[in-house]
């Protein structure tokens, strides 16, 4: 009620002064101005970097002030200086703060407001009578563009449980889909989706597999055809994704590990372990499936359930892979990489221990850097731990805060992973325990600030 008093009685002097001038000159007009709009408003804070260079829109149409480009996540606005400019000028502004209701008062243009929630403006012209309210609010962003937000994409997409599964993209009639293969008491099965989908599956006729004893895990992609070994030795290649058939005059491929993309001046190559002369060697099979052997497979190389991704880098294409179980038995938690399939690099120190020993871990390329996910550690115990390398596998970092699974997501290991064009990170199935039947369950997530206009 002072302030409005006050307002009251600065404006009848106004009127006061403006009719003395008028006795003194009768031939002279003097007009009280009447606008009472604002021109700008403009923020700031020693703490709060950029703030100040902040636009601020103005509709004054509808009285409403507000940025167009949201704040970052986090930003703290309570306590903020604030500059008003005005079109002429006003008598005085009267401010209502949302976060006090029920306590206007005459603002001084000096003291700080705080802008967590929206601030009401009345504005009084010279004229004592004319007023105009705005309200004044300041857009901030509401997520933490660093986290990672999951979900339930697709529960029981499929028809049966499945003993274990391997999702591959192949085109399907000139279309990339996704290819489900799955293994069932009934042998194996193919399922497939469009990729823009992954929830509505539909089973197609899948012919020339062994009844049992495939390593589906190890189903690789390379040069346009699938391939998969089998326990006895043989290898398994289709063009069509459909119809199978053993490779001819392959040697006795025991484990595929993973393809080399081919790069600038180098050679793609299908990488594996063969076994000749009663030892386990690196190999590799070019385009002409011509196979070059390397060197003897190290005892605590993995042979199972580790992890592959490509990846490249400083012009080089790679094959990497993490974790799995050795030739004796043993889980690891070493890093190995290889640009020709016939040598292989331990990149892993043996003495730093970045993550407990497992297998069927996920092992994809997101965000520029390499994810690692779940997995079965010893004892049969089920992980969903994430971490994450920047050095491609030298060195892991624990994401414990912004990149997490949630406590919905059951800990498994031995899923399939696709990253799509939108950065989403699909996680297919997955296993409780190294025993256990596939979880029917798809779970997609992304980082926030990954996110397009999709």
């Amino acid at each position: 009620m002072k302030n409005k008093i006050l307002l009251f009685i600065t404006g009848c002097i106004t009127l006061l002064l403006a009719s003395c001038l008028n006795s003194d000159d009768e031939n002279t007009d003097y007009t009280v101005i009447k606008d009472a709009q604002i021109r700008s408003l403009t923020l700031s804070h020693d703490s709060v970097s950029g703030l100040s260079s902040v636009k601020f829109t103005i509709d004054q149409l509808n009285g409403k002030i507000f940025n167009l480009d949201s704040l970052p996540y986090g930003t703290e606005i309570e306590k903020v200086s604030c500059k008003l400019t005005y079109v002429t000028g006003v008598l005085g502004t009267e401010v209502t703060m949302e976060v006090v209701p029920d306590s206007s008062f005459y603002w001084n243009g000096s003291d700080s407001l705080d802008f967590s929630k929206p601030v009401k403006f009345k504005t009084y012209a010279y004229d004592g009578v004319t007023t105009k309210t705005y309200t004044a609010w300041v857009n901030i962003h509401q997520v933490d563009p660093d986290s990672m937000v999951w979900e339930l994409y697709a529960n029981n997409p499929l028809p049966e449980a499945v003993e274990e599964q391997k999702v591959v993209v192949y085109p399907l009639n000139g279309t990339d889909e996704f290819f489900m293969y799955t293994q069932t008491a009934n042998g194996y099965q193919l399922y497939h989706s469009p990729i823009t989908d992954a929830k509505n599956w539909e089973a197609l006729s899948l012919t020339g597999l062994p009844s049992a004893d495939l390593a589906l895990s190890q189903m690789t992609l390379y040069n346009g055809k699938l391939y998969a070994p089998s326990a006895n030795g043989g290898l398994y290649g289709s063009e069509d994704g459909l119809s199978w058939s053993a490779i001819a005059n392959a040697p006795s491929v025991k484990y595929l590990l993973g393809a080399v993309a081919e790069g600038t001046n180098q050679a793609p190559v299908l990488s594996a372990i063969i076994e000749a002369e009663d030892n386990l060697y690196f190999a590799g099979m070019n385009k002409e499936q011509q196979w070059l052997q390397g060197s003897i497979v190290p005892e605590r190389f993995p042979l199972t359930g580790f992890g592959a991704a490509p990846y490249n880098n400083m012009y080089h294409e790679y094959l990497l892979i993490v974790g799995g179980r050795n030739s004796k038995d043993e889980l690891t938690n070493t890093a190995w990489a290889t640009m020709d399939g016939q040598r292989w690099a331990l990149l892993s120190d043996e003495k730093v221990s970045y993550f407990k020993p497992k297998e069927g871990i996920i092992l994809t390329k997101y965000d520029d850097k390499m994810f690692l996910a779940g997995g079965i550690e010893s004892g049969g115990k089920p992980s969903k731990e994430i971490y994450t390398s920047t050095d491609y596998g030298i060195t892991w970092s624990l994401q414990d805060t912004l990149i997490i699974f949630p406590s919905a997501y059951k800990a498994r290991g031995f899923s399939s992973v696709y990253v799509d064009n939108n950065n989403y990170m699909l996680i297919f199935g997955g296993k409780t325990s190294k025993d256990a039947k596939s979880v029917n369950e798809i779970w997609r997530g992304r980082i926030n600030r990954l996110a397009t206009k999709d």
